[in-house]
Protein backbone atom coordinates (compact mmCIF):
# COMPACT_ATOMS: atom_id res chain seq x y z
CA UNK A 1 0.00 0.00 0.00
CA UNK A 2 1.30 3.65 -0.69
CA UNK A 3 2.09 5.68 2.02
CA UNK A 4 1.27 9.37 2.27
CA UNK A 5 4.62 11.70 0.90
CA UNK A 6 6.69 13.45 3.03
CA UNK A 7 7.06 15.92 -0.05
CA UNK A 8 4.94 18.98 -0.75
CA UNK A 9 5.46 20.24 -4.21
CA UNK A 10 7.69 23.30 -2.78
CA UNK A 11 9.32 21.34 -0.78
CA UNK A 12 10.49 18.51 -3.42
CA UNK A 13 12.04 21.10 -6.11
CA UNK A 14 14.06 22.95 -2.80
CA UNK A 15 15.21 19.28 -2.08
CA UNK A 16 16.63 18.82 -5.34
CA UNK A 17 18.24 21.80 -5.66
CA UNK A 18 19.80 21.65 -2.55
CA UNK A 19 21.23 17.96 -3.14
CA UNK A 20 21.60 18.18 -6.73
CA UNK A 21 21.75 21.61 -7.83
CA UNK A 22 19.21 20.46 -10.25
CA UNK A 23 16.38 23.38 -10.60
CA UNK A 24 12.94 21.92 -11.62
CA UNK A 25 10.34 23.26 -13.21
CA UNK A 26 7.59 20.97 -13.07
CA UNK A 27 7.06 17.49 -11.91
CA UNK A 28 3.91 15.02 -11.96
CA UNK A 29 3.26 12.10 -9.90
CA UNK A 30 3.76 8.96 -11.64
CA UNK A 31 0.85 5.96 -9.84
CA UNK A 32 2.70 2.69 -10.86
CA UNK A 33 4.60 0.46 -7.72
CA UNK A 34 4.18 1.06 -4.63
CA UNK A 35 6.66 4.11 -4.02
CA UNK A 36 5.84 7.54 -4.42
CA UNK A 37 7.25 8.39 -7.47
CA UNK A 38 7.27 11.68 -9.41
CA UNK A 39 8.73 12.28 -12.91
CA UNK A 40 10.70 15.75 -12.56
CA UNK A 41 11.22 18.20 -15.29
CA UNK A 42 14.32 20.97 -15.88
CA UNK A 43 15.52 23.17 -18.54
CA UNK A 44 17.81 20.00 -20.51
CA UNK A 45 16.65 17.13 -18.71
CA UNK A 46 14.28 14.47 -16.91
CA UNK A 47 14.20 12.42 -14.20
CA UNK A 48 12.64 10.24 -12.12
CA UNK A 49 12.55 10.51 -8.23
CA UNK A 50 11.53 7.68 -6.24
CA UNK A 51 10.80 8.21 -2.43
CA UNK A 52 10.78 4.35 -0.92
CA UNK A 53 8.33 3.29 1.71
CA UNK A 54 8.93 3.58 5.63
CA UNK A 55 9.87 -0.36 5.69
CA UNK A 56 12.66 0.44 3.27
CA UNK A 57 15.85 1.35 5.09
CA UNK A 58 18.87 2.41 3.80
CA UNK A 59 20.66 -0.81 3.71
CA UNK A 60 17.29 -1.90 1.84
CA UNK A 61 18.09 0.77 -1.04
CA UNK A 62 21.73 0.28 -1.26
CA UNK A 63 21.00 -3.13 -1.87
CA UNK A 64 19.23 -2.12 -4.93
CA UNK A 65 21.51 0.35 -5.78
CA UNK A 66 24.69 -2.04 -5.09
CA UNK A 67 23.10 -5.04 -7.75
CA UNK A 68 22.20 -2.28 -10.34
CA UNK A 69 25.72 -0.98 -10.24
CA UNK A 70 27.27 -4.49 -10.01
CA UNK A 71 25.41 -5.11 -13.36
CA UNK A 72 26.28 -2.24 -14.88
CA UNK A 73 29.82 -3.18 -14.61
CA UNK A 74 29.81 -6.26 -15.71
CA UNK A 75 27.13 -6.92 -18.57
CA UNK A 76 25.34 -4.87 -21.06
CA UNK A 77 21.89 -5.19 -19.59
CA UNK A 78 19.27 -2.35 -20.03
CA UNK A 79 19.21 -0.73 -16.71
CA UNK A 80 18.35 2.92 -14.80
CA UNK A 81 21.38 5.31 -14.15
CA UNK A 82 21.39 7.03 -11.02
CA UNK A 83 21.92 10.84 -10.27
CA UNK A 84 24.78 11.47 -7.98
CA UNK A 85 24.05 14.32 -5.38
CA UNK A 86 26.45 17.14 -4.68
CA UNK A 87 28.03 14.97 -2.00
CA UNK A 88 28.78 12.25 -4.66
CA UNK A 89 26.02 9.99 -2.97
CA UNK A 90 23.09 7.97 -5.02
CA UNK A 91 20.14 8.08 -2.10
CA UNK A 92 19.27 10.84 0.35
CA UNK A 93 17.31 10.81 3.76
CA UNK A 94 13.91 13.31 4.00
CA UNK A 95 11.79 13.07 7.23
CA UNK A 96 12.66 9.49 8.03
CA UNK A 97 12.02 8.43 4.38
CA UNK A 98 14.83 7.23 1.59
CA UNK A 99 15.36 8.95 -1.54
CA UNK A 100 16.91 8.15 -4.65
CA UNK A 101 16.94 9.76 -8.42
CA UNK A 102 18.06 8.68 -11.63
CA UNK A 103 17.45 9.43 -15.29
CA UNK A 104 13.81 9.32 -17.11
CA UNK A 105 13.44 6.58 -19.36
CA UNK A 106 10.95 7.20 -21.90
CA UNK A 107 8.71 4.31 -22.80
CA UNK A 108 5.52 2.18 -21.86
CA UNK A 109 4.94 -0.63 -19.11
CA UNK A 110 2.65 -3.79 -19.74
CA UNK A 111 -0.07 -4.80 -17.19
CA UNK A 112 -0.04 -7.99 -15.92
CA UNK A 113 -0.64 -10.86 -18.15
CA UNK A 114 -0.57 -9.06 -21.03
CA UNK A 115 2.14 -10.20 -22.69
CA UNK A 116 2.71 -11.93 -26.33
CA UNK A 117 4.73 -14.61 -27.15
CA UNK A 118 8.06 -12.96 -28.09
CA UNK A 119 7.27 -10.87 -25.32
CA UNK A 120 7.00 -14.00 -23.04
CA UNK A 121 10.71 -15.18 -24.36
CA UNK A 122 12.23 -11.69 -23.99
CA UNK A 123 11.45 -11.99 -20.54
CA UNK A 124 13.40 -15.42 -20.05
CA UNK A 125 16.19 -14.29 -21.77
CA UNK A 126 16.89 -11.20 -19.69
CA UNK A 127 16.33 -13.24 -16.48
CA UNK A 128 18.56 -15.73 -17.60
CA UNK A 129 20.78 -13.10 -18.04
CA UNK A 130 20.59 -11.33 -14.73
CA UNK A 131 21.25 -14.63 -13.01
CA UNK A 132 24.34 -15.19 -14.84
CA UNK A 133 25.83 -11.90 -14.64
CA UNK A 134 24.84 -11.91 -10.71
CA UNK A 135 27.40 -14.38 -10.84
CA UNK A 136 30.22 -13.49 -8.22
CA UNK A 137 27.83 -11.06 -6.69
CA UNK A 138 27.89 -11.00 -2.81
CA UNK A 139 24.93 -10.82 -0.69
CA UNK A 140 24.05 -12.39 3.15
CA UNK A 141 20.03 -12.31 1.86
CA UNK A 142 18.94 -15.56 1.08
CA UNK A 143 15.68 -17.96 0.68
CA UNK A 144 15.99 -21.89 1.21
CA UNK A 145 12.78 -23.77 -0.36
CA UNK A 146 13.54 -26.29 2.68
CA UNK A 147 12.24 -23.84 4.86
CA UNK A 148 9.16 -24.06 2.90
CA UNK A 149 8.43 -27.57 3.57
CA UNK A 150 9.50 -28.05 7.16
CA UNK A 151 7.02 -28.71 9.90
CA UNK A 152 7.28 -25.28 11.62
CA UNK A 153 5.93 -23.19 8.32
CA UNK A 154 3.06 -26.18 7.81
CA UNK A 155 1.80 -25.16 11.37
CA UNK A 156 2.55 -21.50 10.72
CA UNK A 157 0.41 -21.36 8.14
CA UNK A 158 -2.36 -23.72 9.02
CA UNK A 159 -2.73 -21.85 12.27
CA UNK A 160 -3.25 -18.59 9.85
CA UNK A 161 -5.54 -20.47 7.48
CA UNK A 162 -7.72 -21.24 11.05
CA UNK A 163 -7.67 -17.49 11.86
CA UNK A 164 -9.37 -16.28 8.48
CA UNK A 165 -11.72 -19.49 8.76
CA UNK A 166 -13.16 -18.03 12.13
CA UNK A 167 -13.06 -14.99 11.03
CA UNK A 168 -16.19 -16.06 8.33
CA UNK A 169 -19.52 -15.32 8.22
CA UNK A 170 -22.11 -16.92 5.66
CA UNK A 171 -21.92 -14.24 2.88
CA UNK A 172 -21.71 -15.85 -0.61
CA UNK A 173 -18.25 -14.29 -0.27
CA UNK A 174 -17.11 -15.68 2.72
CA UNK A 175 -17.67 -19.45 1.35
CA UNK A 176 -16.15 -18.48 -1.33
CA UNK A 177 -12.91 -17.57 0.71
CA UNK A 178 -13.69 -20.49 3.45
CA UNK A 179 -13.46 -22.75 -0.08
CA UNK A 180 -10.32 -21.56 -1.25
CA UNK A 181 -8.78 -21.51 2.09
CA UNK A 182 -9.75 -25.39 2.81
CA UNK A 183 -8.35 -26.21 -0.53
CA UNK A 184 -4.96 -24.42 0.60
CA UNK A 185 -5.01 -25.85 3.59
CA UNK A 186 -5.58 -29.27 2.31
CA UNK A 187 -3.06 -29.06 -0.47
CA UNK A 188 -0.03 -27.41 1.76
CA UNK A 189 -0.48 -30.88 3.92
CA UNK A 190 -0.50 -33.17 0.88
CA UNK A 191 2.45 -31.05 -1.08
CA UNK A 192 4.37 -31.93 2.96
CA UNK A 193 3.77 -35.28 2.75
CA UNK A 194 4.15 -36.24 -0.78
CA UNK A 195 7.41 -34.24 -1.80
CA UNK A 196 10.99 -35.62 -1.06
CA UNK A 197 12.60 -33.85 1.16
CA UNK A 198 16.52 -35.12 0.61
CA UNK A 199 15.62 -34.27 -3.19
CA UNK A 200 14.31 -30.67 -2.43
CA UNK A 201 17.79 -29.35 -1.53
CA UNK A 202 19.24 -30.46 -4.59
CA UNK A 203 17.46 -27.61 -6.41
CA UNK A 204 19.46 -25.12 -7.53
CA UNK A 205 20.18 -21.89 -5.39
CA UNK A 206 21.46 -18.55 -6.93
CA UNK A 207 21.32 -14.77 -6.65
CA UNK A 208 18.44 -13.42 -8.56
CA UNK A 209 16.04 -10.36 -9.18
CA UNK A 210 13.79 -11.61 -6.29
CA UNK A 211 11.28 -9.90 -7.41
CA UNK A 212 10.81 -9.88 -11.48
CA UNK A 213 8.16 -9.69 -13.94
CA UNK A 214 6.61 -7.93 -16.26
CA UNK A 215 6.04 -5.28 -14.24
CA UNK A 216 9.74 -3.78 -14.02
CA UNK A 217 10.07 -3.70 -17.03
CA UNK A 218 10.17 -0.44 -19.46
CA UNK A 219 8.99 -1.41 -23.15
CA UNK A 220 9.85 0.59 -26.40
CA UNK A 221 7.63 1.28 -28.97
CA UNK A 222 7.98 -1.81 -30.56
CA UNK A 223 7.44 -3.70 -27.51
CA UNK A 224 11.25 -4.63 -26.81
CA UNK A 225 12.47 -4.27 -23.15
CA UNK A 226 14.26 -0.75 -22.98
CA UNK A 227 14.74 -1.32 -19.25
CA UNK A 228 14.73 -3.54 -16.15
CA UNK A 229 13.86 -2.06 -12.61
CA UNK A 230 13.41 -2.60 -8.97
CA UNK A 231 16.13 -4.75 -7.81
CA UNK A 232 15.90 -3.78 -4.12
CA UNK A 233 14.65 -7.68 -3.70
CA UNK A 234 18.00 -8.90 -4.92
CA UNK A 235 18.67 -12.44 -2.98
CA UNK A 236 19.72 -15.94 -3.00
CA UNK A 237 16.45 -17.94 -4.27
CA UNK A 238 15.34 -21.26 -5.44
CA UNK A 239 15.60 -20.28 -9.18
CA UNK A 240 12.63 -22.44 -10.36
CA UNK A 241 10.46 -19.82 -8.56
CA UNK A 242 11.48 -16.81 -9.64
CA UNK A 243 10.98 -18.65 -13.39
CA UNK A 244 7.46 -20.03 -12.55
CA UNK A 245 6.85 -16.80 -10.60
CA UNK A 246 8.00 -14.54 -14.04
CA UNK A 247 6.11 -16.48 -16.16
CA UNK A 248 2.89 -16.27 -14.74
CA UNK A 249 2.91 -12.20 -14.82
CA UNK A 250 3.60 -11.96 -18.44
CA UNK A 251 1.76 -15.09 -20.19
CA UNK A 252 -1.34 -13.57 -20.90
CA UNK A 253 -3.02 -17.38 -21.18
CA UNK A 254 -2.43 -17.54 -17.34
CA UNK A 255 -4.96 -14.37 -17.27
CA UNK A 256 -7.94 -16.75 -16.33
CA UNK A 257 -6.22 -19.25 -14.07
CA UNK A 258 -4.99 -21.59 -17.00
CA UNK A 259 -1.47 -22.82 -17.76
CA UNK A 260 0.00 -22.94 -21.17
CA UNK A 261 2.60 -25.98 -20.71
CA UNK A 262 4.30 -25.38 -23.77
CA UNK A 263 4.50 -22.05 -22.70
CA UNK A 264 6.07 -22.73 -19.47
CA UNK A 265 8.48 -25.03 -21.12
CA UNK A 266 9.60 -22.72 -23.76
CA UNK A 267 10.28 -20.00 -21.29
CA UNK A 268 12.45 -22.48 -18.94
CA UNK A 269 14.45 -23.49 -22.51
CA UNK A 270 15.37 -19.56 -22.88
CA UNK A 271 16.37 -19.40 -19.52
CA UNK A 272 18.22 -22.37 -19.50
CA UNK A 273 20.50 -20.84 -22.46
CA UNK A 274 22.29 -18.94 -19.48
CA UNK A 275 21.62 -20.83 -16.50
CA UNK A 276 22.34 -24.37 -16.14
CA UNK A 277 19.29 -26.29 -13.95
CA UNK A 278 19.81 -30.04 -13.00
CA UNK A 279 17.29 -32.52 -12.88
CA UNK A 280 15.76 -31.34 -9.94
CA UNK A 281 15.11 -28.10 -10.56
CA UNK A 282 13.08 -28.90 -13.43
CA UNK A 283 11.19 -31.80 -12.17
CA UNK A 284 9.89 -29.77 -8.80
CA UNK A 285 9.85 -26.57 -10.88
CA UNK A 286 5.90 -26.42 -10.70
CA UNK A 287 5.90 -27.78 -7.37
CA UNK A 288 8.01 -25.14 -5.91
CA UNK A 289 5.62 -22.44 -6.87
CA UNK A 290 2.82 -24.89 -5.69
CA UNK A 291 3.89 -24.37 -2.37
CA UNK A 292 4.63 -21.15 -2.69
CA UNK A 293 1.11 -20.51 -3.16
CA UNK A 294 0.00 -23.14 -0.64
CA UNK A 295 1.82 -20.92 2.01
CA UNK A 296 0.41 -17.42 0.62
CA UNK A 297 -2.68 -15.66 2.97
CA UNK A 298 -1.91 -12.37 0.74
CA UNK A 299 -5.22 -10.80 0.31
CA UNK A 300 -7.62 -13.24 2.09
CA UNK A 301 -5.81 -11.81 5.68
CA UNK A 302 -6.16 -8.04 4.30
CA UNK A 303 -10.07 -8.58 3.45
CA UNK A 304 -10.26 -8.37 7.16
CA UNK A 305 -8.12 -5.24 7.63
CA UNK A 306 -8.57 -1.24 7.56
CA UNK A 307 -7.12 -1.54 3.87
CA UNK A 308 -8.02 0.76 0.96
CA UNK A 309 -8.05 -1.64 -1.59
CA UNK A 310 -8.85 -5.00 0.16
CA UNK A 311 -11.37 -5.81 -2.27
CA UNK A 312 -8.89 -5.33 -5.05
CA UNK A 313 -6.20 -7.74 -2.92
CA UNK A 314 -8.95 -10.19 -2.32
CA UNK A 315 -9.70 -10.66 -6.14
CA UNK A 316 -5.69 -10.93 -6.28
CA UNK A 317 -5.94 -14.04 -3.88
CA UNK A 318 -8.76 -15.38 -5.97
CA UNK A 319 -6.77 -15.51 -8.77
CA UNK A 320 -3.87 -16.61 -7.19
CA UNK A 321 -5.87 -19.26 -6.02
CA UNK A 322 -7.27 -20.39 -9.51
CA UNK A 323 -3.80 -20.68 -10.51
CA UNK A 324 -2.75 -23.18 -7.55
CA UNK A 325 -5.87 -25.19 -8.41
CA UNK A 326 -4.97 -25.49 -12.11
CA UNK A 327 -0.98 -26.27 -11.22
CA UNK A 328 -2.26 -28.73 -9.02
CA UNK A 329 -3.75 -30.61 -11.91
CA UNK A 330 -1.21 -30.10 -14.01
CA UNK A 331 2.18 -30.27 -12.20
CA UNK A 332 3.01 -33.75 -12.86
CA UNK A 333 2.79 -33.15 -16.19
CA UNK A 334 4.81 -29.99 -16.34
CA UNK A 335 7.55 -32.19 -14.78
CA UNK A 336 7.49 -34.55 -17.53
CA UNK A 337 7.60 -32.03 -19.90
CA UNK A 338 10.51 -30.00 -18.52
CA UNK A 339 12.52 -33.11 -17.90
CA UNK A 340 12.05 -33.66 -21.57
CA UNK A 341 14.56 -30.74 -21.71
CA UNK A 342 17.27 -32.78 -19.91
CA UNK A 343 16.72 -35.95 -22.26
CA UNK A 344 15.06 -37.54 -19.14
Amino acid sequence: MIEETTFSKKELFKEVLDKYSIKIEDCEVITNGSANIYKLLSKDNQYILKEFQTQYGENDVLKEINAIQFLTQNSDLPLPRYVKTNNNELYFNHKGRVVIMQYFIDGNTCQKNEGDYNQLLESAYYLGKIIKNLEGYKTEERVNVKDWYCDNEVNRVTNKYDVILNKLGNTELDYRIRNDIMFKKELLIDLKKMLEYSNIEKITHKVSHGDYSCLQFIYDDNKKVKAILDFIKVKRIPIVWEVFRSYSYIDKEIKKGKINIQNLVDYTKEIMKSVELNKEDLKYLPYVYLVQLARSTYGYEEYFKNVKNKEELLEFAFYRTNICRELNTKAEEISKKLLELKGE
